[in-house]
């Protein structure tokens, strides 16, 4: 049978299960918990279930499931939810075997960090249905990150009900949340990454780089700027509002200040006068820090390379600050957790699902990426594991292509000694995509995609803009771009004849793999290579919004369309680019070359 997260003992016996629904037997009092078995399959004649729990908060649990009766014994409430899950799941099997389980998490927290503030605005009742998703697989908190997309005052006339979280809907999901044994953890960033908020006229005077102007596109510019400018008199009164503004909504003991990557201290003039840039960092924060903690709240915060390079100064902060030790490639760097694994701070390490600036998360670099990290994690006695969702470019990659990573990261942060290997990804395709081959398309769809991910695409684009960015990869040669669009051909027609019982998933890499040959044709147009089309930009673009709009606000779905109705409508530009560098300095020479047609 298929389990995800492993339990901690499995005992199984040859005696299939013979029923496949049960019959609750005794009185259970707690609303979330009836609500929970009524996910169960229950009619009258069906097994008899057993379900006890001490009155505590203790996550452990015992389930014995035979043909005579099922016993749940929880250590507390939330141990008898978990094993209500775990029941769920076998249920969900083809096959049913009889079975002793005794499970508890290894790791206190268990949190998935899922993106809403660039590009993608969830509505409500996508939100709960990934609530839902989680608590299946038993994490235990969620933190939605969040720069600008909520009402702030300090964002008045930039906010409306399509692309903010509006404090009647961040309320409702708290209560949501708890209802499913989640803790719903406020996160929002208060150095750098403030992007839209300080670039709003009004706010502008507190930017670090106060008369910056842009350079590149809007995505890459959000990524690098802007940070607040810490010795301003009223910037700590301006994170102050925001923190007020937010924290209200939750009823979480936890806040999460970010503070991570203030590029712009060390872009602008302190660094020519010789300013202690970190020291000034370290002020500023540690008053964040203190007001935080004035209401009452335990701070988590990103431990970036500051930290790691100012042990004395980072000894000084208050102790019960829980750091957040991240690190998104297949192998990540020690570092981030080694270097703290002799401080008073709780720690937690925090792959990614790799799904930032794709169509489709890259499933073999989350994959080893989260498995690493757990190493990690188990090797320097983190105390849970926070497994980011980012939306970097717009995010273009929905949530349902996001499974996978998500999926894995609940298998590792139950337990960082679990692994992924053909029997837990056998289980995916049980449990999470319910279809054989739902792994399989996946990877499939990965191989194609990687040929012209979307910000190879949205960089291809600035450059014809004359807006040249460093890139961290390669443009696509030829040979990849007709691969891309002949595979992603065979792909759709191959997959349009399938039926899943979870649908969604299939209709998704339908229209991310599509995308993926509107990218690749439409840079081939402004390339020089002559090729005949298959996809229509506007019949995908109509898809791609209806899929969004079925789980998301419109926040900045026109972003990604103007982008490709740009594209197309420009005539061919028969332009190659091609990079030397970076070099030492930073710098990227950047050569334009004729396209392939003359």
């Amino acid at each position: 049978m298929y389990l995800i997260p492993t339990p901690n003992k499995i005992t199984q016996s040859r005696e299939v299960l013979k029923k496949r629904f049960v019959n609750p037997a005794n009185t259970v009092s707690d609303k979330r918990i009836l609500k929970a078995m009524d996910q169960l399959p229950i009619e009258e004649g069906g097994i008899p279930l057993y379900l006890t729990y001490d009155d505590t908060k203790e996550e452990g649990y015992r389930l014995s499931v035979s043909n005579e009766q099922i016993n749940i014994e929880g250590d507390g409430i939330n141990g008898a939810f978990y094993a209500i899950q775990t029941l769920r799941q076998i249920f969900a099997n083809d096959e049913m075997y009889c079975v002793e389980i005794e499970d508890k998490p290894k790791n206190e927290f268990r949190i998935l960090y899922h993106d809403v503030t660039r590009g993608r605005v969830p509505t409500v009742t996508s939100m709960k249905k990934l609530i839902d998703e989680i608590a299946y697989y038993k994490l235990n908190f969620l933190q939605l990150y969040m720069e600008h997309a909520y009402p702030y005052q300090e964002w008045h006339g930039m906010s409306s009900e399509t692309n903010c979280l509006l404090p009647e809907e961040i309320r409702e999901l708290d209560e949501y949340c708890k209802e499913n044994f989640i803790e719903f953890v406020p996160s929002l960033a208060t150095c750098g990454h403030m992007y839209d908020l300080l670039n709003v006229e009004q706010n502008r005077y507190l930017r670090e780089l106060e008369q910056y102007e842009p350079k590149y596109t809007f995505w890459y510019e959000r990524m690098i700027h802007h940070t607040i400018n810490p010795t301003h008199p009223e910037s700590l009164d301006f994170v102050k509002s925001l923190i007020d503004q937010y924290l209200v909504n939750f009823t979480s003991d936890y806040v999460n200040i970010c503070g991570d990557e203030p590029f712009d201290l060390s872009r602008g003039p302190r660094k020519k006068r010789g300013e202690d840039i970190d020291g000034i960092y370290f002020d500023f924060m540690t008053q964040v820090i203190d007001y935080v903690k004035s209401k009452g709240k335990k701070v988590m915060m990103w431990a970036d390379q500051v930290f790691l390079d100012n042990a004395e100064r980072t000894k000084q902060l208050p102790e019960d600050i829980i750091m957040l030790c991240w690190g998104y490639a297949a192998v990540p760097p020690e570092e981030r957790v080694s270097k703290l694994k002799d401080t008073k701070f709780k720690k937690l390490v925090c792959p990614s699902t790799s799904s930032f600036f794709r169509f489709v998360e890259n499933a073999g670099v989350s994959e080893q990426n989260i498995q690493n990290i757990a190493k990690y994690g188990l090797k320097y006695s983190a105390n849970g594991m926070m497994n980011t969702n980012w939306g970097d470019y717009g995010h273009p990659c929905s949530i349902e292509l996001s499974m996978f990573g998500i999926t894995v990261g609940a298998q590792l942060s139950w337990d960082f000694e679990n692994v992924i290997d053909d029997s837990f990804k056998k289980g995916l395709n049980c449990l999470l995509y319910q279809n054989e081959k739902g792994y399989e398309f996946l990877l499939r769809a990965n191989e194609i995609h990687e040929k012209i991910i979307f910000c190879h695409f949205v960089r291809y684009y600035s450059n014809l803009m004359h807006k040249y960015e460093i890139p961290w990869t390669k443009y696509p040669s030829e040979e990849e771009l007709r691969l891309a669009i002949t595979e992603s051909k065979a792909f759709v027609e191959e997959l349009s004849k399938e039926q899943w019982k979870k649908d969604e998933y299939r209709r998704e890499l339908l229209v991310a793999i599509e995308g993926t040959a509107v990218m690749a044709e439409l840079m081939a147009k402004h390339m020089g290579i002559r090729l005949e089309r298959w996809t229509d930009t506007e019949d995908w673009l109509k898809k791609y919004r209806e899929h969004w709009m079925k789980r998301n606000k419109e926040s900045e779905l026109f972003r990604i369309e103007e982008l490709f109705r740009h594209m197309e409508e420009m005539p061919p530009q028969n332009k190659i680019f091609t990079y030397y560098g970076p070099e030492q300095d930073g710098s990227v020479d950047i050569v334009v070359l004729d396209g392939l047609e003359n």
